[in-house]
């Protein structure tokens, strides 16, 4: 396509590879060059090509016939909003009713159904379905493919054709109903100790009282969590894979986003999800990060499942000062209680997961578990406040 739009490519007998993750690196999917326009084609995250290829394909197969390269395959909500789906509202200008191609991880079953559920509600929604795409799961050679540049990707700004193209096509567009709630809070306390933030509860009760609805993503179908964002004059949303929920949403759609970190960043890939797509746009960046007793499969810290406390008192005078929101009484105490239970059912959770899977990572683990609570306990000022984690170095 032309400036002002996407890059597109159509191929024969394109060489596809299967999916693999092997040491976290992506391998798999079309095979193509390092010149400039392939690297729009291939997968990218933070505007760098992230793909790589085996040197020849193994034991590839013949696929007949034309199809447009819809992306891989993931089983995570936020990979899927950021990484599989927008190629599919771009491939539509090029090619009106395409059969798509997917690529799954090698040996899986190669259907449709085998998708992630959340992965195939979400196709279902933008019109994909088993009988216009087809899945793929050992190299392949294909007769014909249409590969179209994706509008967006993991840690950029999406492109401005893209955010243009929402506005045209996306479930962004339409009247307002004002049937919907004024002011969301988009909250990641149904995730219990995978939330990430301690004594969430106590904030709901507060933004409650101040005229929000408590919005739990995870339990919603993807149309109704789509109706809430797009008709709130105010969203805040808890760092987490809920801000992807707004990927398909253009220039401005939201009113008002706000968003309250959870990891010790200032400025995240989340921002860059929301901001674009908001006529305003802030950001409260107070909440201290504790640290984390999570491992990986390796023996490492996972920093992703770690928890943050929630600076109560600088997030009610920052919501008050930006005009969202007055609290008249910060319940200070009520909060470190549930913090601190919170922090309990964290620790214990994780302990269990190490002694049932990782059993000689517990010494280690313990040590972590003494650390976050010796933070906790150091965050702590005067009024019960939760301030900035202590600067000299805690007992290890």
């Amino acid at each position: 396509m032309a400036a002002g739009g996407p890059v597109s490519r159509t191929i024969r007998w394109a060489h596809v590879q299967a999916a693999e993750r092997p040491a976290g690196q992506f391998h798999g999917g079309p095979v193509l060059g390092d010149d400039p326009e392939s690297m729009l084609l291939r997968h990218n995250r933070s505007g760098q090509v992230v793909d790589h290829f085996a040197p020849a394909p193994r034991d590839p197969v013949i696929l007949r016939g034309s199809y447009a390269y819809l992306g891989r395959t993931f089983g995570h909500f936020g990979h899927i909003m950021s990484e599989m789906i927008h190629r599919i509202l771009p491939s539509r200008q090029v090619a009106k009713r395409p059969h798509w191609l997917i690529v799954h991880q090698r040996g899986s079953p190669p259907t449709f159904e085998a998708l992630a559920p959340v992965a195939q509600a979400m196709l279902r929604l933008l019109g994909v379905n088993e009988r216009n795409c087809t899945v793929i799961a050992k190299d392949t050679i294909v007769e014909e493919l249409l590969i179209v540049e994706a509008g967006a990707e993991l840690g950029s700004v999406p492109k401005d054709w893209y955010l243009d193209l929402l506005n045209r096509r996306g479930p962004g567009r339409g009247p307002l109903d004002d049937t919907f709630p004024k002011k969301v809070y988009v909250s990641r306390s149904g995730l219990e100790d995978k939330s990430g933030l301690l004594g969430e509860k106590v904030l709901e009760s507060i933004l409650v009282d101040a005229g929000f609805h408590i919005m739990h993503s995870e339990k919603l179908p993807l149309p109704r969590q789509f109706a809430l964002y797009r008709n709130a004059e105010v969203l805040l949303f808890a760092e987490g894979s809920a801000c992807h929920g707004v990927e398909l949403f253009g220039h401005d759609t939201l009113r008002h986003a706000i968003l309250m970190n959870r990891r010790p960043k200032v400025a995240t890939a989340f921002d860059r999800v929301l901001a674009p797509r908001a006529r305003r746009f802030d950001h409260f960046t107070g909440n201290p990060f504790f640290g984390t007793a999570a491992f990986n499969g390796r023996g490492d810290p996972r920093a992703d499942r770690g928890v943050s406390a929630i600076a109560l008192h600088d997030l009610v005078a920052f919501l008050a000062e930006i005009g969202v929101a007055t609290v008249p009484r910060v319940p200070a105490l009520a909060y470190l209680a549930a913090a601190h239970a919170d922090l309990t059912l964290y620790t214990d959770r994780a302990t269990a997961v190490t002694r049932r899977l990782q059993p000689e990572l517990l010494p280690k683990q313990l040590a972590l578990v003494e650390r976050l609570h010796d933070v906790f306990t150091a965050s702590v000022q005067a009024g019960a406040r939760i301030g900035p984690v202590p600067r000299h170095p805690m007992p290890a």
